[in-house]
């Protein structure tokens, strides 16, 4: 997935947080672009936006809690486009508050976007991907998945494990052409789920580990996908962002 001009990528969670960002830095390489969120009126903008720069964009409303709706999405694009070359599971909810404070309801939901969803449409994606024997999976984790802050149980136990899916996954696919990645940012400042936690708590990020800007996890996102990075099992920081990656061959 070297070069990415003219293929498509599906971009969940693509209406707010770092889901524009990701959006645009795939459109700036010359991609078309299904885009999925819940907030309708939020992805017309944005597919707007990008027509208006000359990228096609197909928006499509969905709630990923909802297996129906998974599947709805993968219809969608292969109908517009005919394949999705990339798929960036970027969709994430986060519930801010004491874990023994949190209801049943809010941990499954939190289960169902964060790592049901992504695995679902993964295996969605997965049989075209094999056929072209071209694709590339990528999955937002997050620091908290290696090295989780208070009042993240839930939302670190998933981010876990979708480092670990990436791993596995690229494991079994990459000799077929097929690979997968996983971004884990620390802190995002302005976007992702720091922003909702720390508007909640007031609990700043530890000064030790720093913070993201969205844009530089947007570039991490090109990157994965332009050299075919992985996300290391050591701490990896590039250039001071708090982004963590390496080469893996």
């Amino acid at each position: 997935m070297r070069d990415l001009a003219g293929r498509t990528a599906l971009v969940t969670g693509a209406s707010h947080g770092l889901g524009p960002y990701i959006a645009h830095a795939l459109a700036a390489k010359g991609m078309q672009l299904v885009l999925a969120a819940r907030s309708a009126a939020e992805l017309d903008a944005l597919a707007a936006e990008l027509r208006k720069n000359g990228r096609e964009a197909l928006p499509v409303p969905a709630d990923l809690a909802q297996a129906s709706d998974r599947e709805r999405l993968v219809t969608a694009a292969h109908n517009q486009f005919g394949a999705v070359d990339v798929l960036v599971n970027n969709a994430g909810v986060f519930f801010p508050k004491s874990f023994h404070r949190s209801s049943a309801q809010e941990l499954e939901h939190t289960v169902a976007v964060n790592l049901v969803a992504p695995l679902v449409l993964s295996a969605l994606v997965l049989p075209g991907m094999l056929e072209r024997a071209r694709g590339h999976i990528v999955n937002l984790g997050s620091l908290a998945g290696r090295i989780p802050p208070g009042y993240t149980e839930c939302y670190a136990a998933t981010k876990a494990a979708l480092i670990a899916f990436s791993a596995a996954l690229r494991a079994s696919y990459r000799s077929n052409g097929v690979s997968a990645s996983a971004v884990t940012p620390g802190f995002v400042t302005e976007a992702g789920m720091y922003r909702v936690q720390h508007d909640a708590t007031q609990l700043s990020a530890p000064r030790w580990l720093g913070t993201s800007r969205p844009d530089d996890v947007a570039r991490a996102v090109i990157a994965l996908l332009e050299n075919d990075l992985v996300t290391g099992q050591d701490l990896v920081i590039d250039g001071g962002k708090n982004i963590l990656y390496q080469t893996v061959t």
